[in-house]
């Protein structure tokens, strides 16, 4: 009985012994296997660091781009001021103010206007050698015959017109602009609550624009349009001042406002043909920055990919 108990604990303690060794062997290479990996994943994070770094320093360098092509704005804010006219006095009027302030006037034909009156007012205008630009109260397909009719009188005369038509914001709809375009105008302003100028994705310059009147709605705007750089007409409707809506001591406190501005390096009062050259200036370098920026961009990303490849390369043999 003793012997069978004492052979007994024999088995047990060889087999505890067989355990133990199984268990150390697979300790001992376990521990062998891990060291071997994290060495291994050690030597591929060293190798792969060098790659993530520079997919880092691309993307930055990417988003650096992008905010600098949409933070790429005009460095000059371009008033144009021009009088609604309909008399030889008016004329004078806006040029008495454009001496004082320092600006060239634009000359503005009101379309709705009859075509007799706005073909003599043309040829008065003209004899001056300011800028004749076309605008209307009111806009109407009638009212688009009458500029056609005018348009055609002045080329008959030799009589140069600005392209781009004064459009008023209660009149802007694309059929109105459908029309001016095929009257052969290049541009027209618009009416926004941030002003803003440019090229249209169909390629039509338009800035902004501003009647005077008798409130704050105009310092606003003047002050909106300088703070972002913009382009705008500002019009003195020399009708609104004979019937007294609009008053001579507003239009000179607005005038001096437009002249302080235009004190700055980054104002100036300009002609509506200055305003368009700039503007088409301005669109043919953002499209070649542009142009520039995607070239860039896919370059970037098609190294982008080249190195995320090696990434999961150097990753994949470590496991």
């Amino acid at each position: 009985m003793g012997t069978n108990h004492a052979r007994r604990n024999l088995i047990l303690a060889v087999l505890s012994l067989i355990v133990l060794a199984v268990l150390g062997i697979m300790m001992y290479s376990y521990s062998a296997n891990t060291s071997e990996q994290k060495a291994r994943l050690e030597a591929a994070v060293a190798e792969a660091e060098a790659y993530e770094n520079e997919v880092n320093e691309l993307r930055r360098s990417i988003s650096s781009a992008q905010a600098e092509l949409l933070s790429d704005a005009s460095g000059i804010a371009q008033f144009v001021v021009g009088f609604v006219i309909s008399s030889e006095d008016d004329i004078a009027y806006a040029e008495e103010k454009a001496d004082e302030y320092g600006f060239e006037p634009v000359l503005l034909l009101n379309c709705n206007y009859e075509l007799g009156e706005l073909e003599s007012l043309s040829v008065l205008a003209s004899g001056t050698g300011h800028e004749i630009m076309l605008t209307a109260s009111v806009f109407t397909s009638d009212t688009n015959e009458t500029v056609t009719s005018l348009l055609s009188y002045m080329r008959r005369n030799s009589i140069e017109c600005s392209d781009i038509f004064l459009l008023r914001s209660d009149y802007y709809s694309d059929s109105s602009v459908e029309m001016l375009i095929s009257d052969g105008f290049s541009g027209y302003t618009v009416y926004n609550t941030t002003p803003t100028s440019g090229i249209t994705d169909d390629g039509y310059i338009t800035f902004d624009y501003s009647f005077l009147t008798v409130d704050s709605s105009s310092y606003t705007r003047f002050s909106s349009s300088y703070s972002n750089l913009s382009a705008m007409i500002v019009a003195v409707d020399m009708d609104s001042m004979r019937s007294g809506t609009l008053t001579e001591s507003f239009v000179t406190s607005l005038l001096s406002t437009l002249s302080s501005y235009a004190g700055n390096e980054d104002c100036e009062f300009a002609t509506v043909s200055e305003v368009t050259e700039t503007l088409l200036a301005e669109d043919e370098e953002y499209r070649e920055k542009l142009a520039e920026y995607e070239a860039y961009v896919s370059e970037c990303k098609q190294r982008i990919e080249e190195l995320e490849e090696l990434i999961a390369e150097i990753y994949s043999g470590a496991y």
